[in-house]
């Protein structure tokens, strides 16, 4: 992994510096249909013009692939199944060529006959499935068709630590604290688009979430669908809650932002992992050490953080 030694202010986004990039980010948006065809066509494409654009990750919205649960909502009946498959086989195919990573929104039909889904595959550069994350937080609309998944996915991309949310997990606290301390980086996915009006979330969920990367110091990657009319653009926060790069509302393609190596930030993660589970005033209050180790008043509860 790339380092750096030079110096750094917390006033001063890491991109304005000359870091070098741990992982270079392709946040991708396209729009997401009910055409399992049509979206896979997209979805290689943006994947082939990441790779071309020095990307090592390619994250798309939720649903991405699978479009946004079936058609005849909420019934599965006659779901194409067995085309999503091959579709995932199309994408796994395209990682693999293209030598990058991908975050894609699918569905996932579990074996148990429990409801399906709505799924983060996380795709390596060789083509195979390192992970899933299950939305686990549900619209009541979403309950209609989906079970919530349980549990959040921590996965190391490249030495970097990742975390992954879909949608309505925006409105959660406790699901992005669950990675202070624990990720770099978060890879947020969602579907807020094909609006005829000015709604609410335009001007409301991108701030909550450069809030969230203030707070935990990871940086956020948030991949939107781009029907007209996109609520917002996709985006990028950085670890330190400054603005990155944004894609053009409504359109589809993507824009690159590198993670950049921030030692100051490294040693201040940890205190934010253990300061969110603790009370401010508690005796016991960990402080980052020089090298990043979590110090606590009692020496022999000292521990260091992954």
């Amino acid at each position: 992994m790339a380092k750096w030694n030079g110096s750094y202010t917390w006033d001063k986004p890491p991109s304005a510096t000359d870091a070098p990039a741990r992982l270079t980010v392709a946040t991708c948006q396209m729009a997401v249909t009910h055409d399992i065809q049509r979206n896979t066509a997209a979805i290689v494409e943006l994947i082939r013009e990441a790779k071309a654009a020095g990307a090592d990750v390619a994250h798309f919205p939720e649903c991405a692939l699978s479009g946004c649960g079936p058609a005849t909502w909420p019934d599965w009946t006659g779901f194409g199944w067995d085309m999503l498959a091959s579709a995932t086989k199309t994408v796994r195919t395209a990682a693999r060529e293209n030598g990058i990573w991908v975050v894609v929104g699918t569905v996932h039909r579990s074996t148990d006959g429990a409801w399906p889904t709505n799924s983060l595959l996380v795709i390596d550069r060789h083509g195979e499935v390192a992970g899933r994350y299950d939305k686990q937080r549900c619209s009541v609309n979403d309950l209609n068709a989906f079970a919530p998944g349980t549990a959040p996915l921590v996965i190391e991309i490249d030495g970097t630590a990742c975390g992954f949310l879909i949608c309505l997990d925006w409105a959660f606290p406790e699901v992005w604290q669950a990675y202070a301390g624990k990720v770099e980086l978060v890879f947020h996915a969602c579907v807020s688009d094909n609006n005829g009006r000015d709604r609410n979330p335009a001007h409301t969920i991108p701030p909550l979430i450069q809030g969230y990367a203030f707070l935990y110091q990871y940086a956020i990657s948030v991949a939107n669908s781009c029907r007209p009319l996109q609520d917002f653009a996709s985006f990028w926060i950085e670890r330190s809650g400054h603005k990155g790069e944004t894609c053009k509302r409504s359109v589809a393609g993507l824009v690159i932002n590198g993670l950049k190596d921030d030692p100051e930030q490294d040693r201040f993660s940890p205190w934010c992992g253990h300061f969110a589970t603790r009370h401010p005033m508690a005796a016991s209050m960990p402080h980052p050490g020089p090298d990043g180790a979590v110090q606590h008043h009692n020496n022999a509860l000292s521990q260091k953080t992954a």
